[in-house]
């Protein structure tokens, strides 16, 4: 039986196309080299990727810290030549205003279990956020709080010490394979991706909503 749920922020509980990420697309493409939307898109997520992959305890940066240098990277690989200070701001605005789902505002308010948030965004853009958005969770796992980012398993270690469940009582829920899936598994957590219209991926179980997944976990 589930005892606690463990749920993922950006793209699963929020929506990561914002407004402020859309302008943001927009003045790269405007102010670079690169005026395809869809490859300034991918910069970005290769990019960061790259650095939270490198970024561990002793090494760890953090969000702050990465966008800096993916501004930085941005100016030397893509000639991009705008004002990094608002280009800053755009991104923190991202981080604490994207709109929260429909169902995972109903999934947060019918959950019969607690429910606990692992993220790689920063924990005061998390505090922020959250009191913003009125979403009450029992607890927020930062990559702030382990110094290290999904798919870690310092990360959902931290969870399940934060909520005293072992393992096997609670489930995690992404919209990432790569970092959701995989990271809970590193902590032998169930994991249920969530595809939002993706195609399914084999060997995982999956679920097209949230309030499909109240179902799912509940029923």
């Amino acid at each position: 039986m589930v005892q606690a749920v463990f749920i993922d922020y950006m793209g699963t509980t929020v929506d990561e196309h914002s407004p402020e990420m859309a302008e943001i697309v927009r003045r790269i493409c405007k102010n670079s080299d690169v005026h395809d939307p869809r490859q300034v898109q991918q910069f970005i997520l290769d990019d960061r990727r790259r650095y939270e992959a490198d970024s561990y305890l002793d090494a760890y940066l953090t969000e702050d810290e990465i966008v800096d240098r993916l501004i930085l990277d941005m100016g030397t690989q893509i000639g991009l030549k705008d004002d990094p200070a608002a280009l800053r701001n755009l991104i923190r605005s991202h981080w604490v205003n994207a709109s929260v789902y429909a169902d995972a505002r109903a999934f947060f308010e019918r959950c019969p279990v607690p429910i606990y948030i692992i993220t790689n965004n920063g924990l005061p853009y998390m505090e922020q956020a959250l009191r913003s958005n009125d979403l009450g969770a029992a607890g927020v796992v930062s990559a702030d709080t382990v110094r290290a980012y999904k798919p870690h398993r310092e990360l959902f270690e931290e969870a399940l010490r934060l909520s005293g469940r072992a393992p096997e009582d609670v489930v995690h829920i992404g919209d990432s394979y790569d970092t959701d899936v995989v990271g809970a598994r590193t902590a032998g957590i169930r994991p249920v991706l969530l595809l939002r219209g993706k195609a399914p991926r084999e060997g995982v179980e999956c679920t097209d909503s949230l309030t499909q997944a109240l179902d799912m976990l509940f029923r």
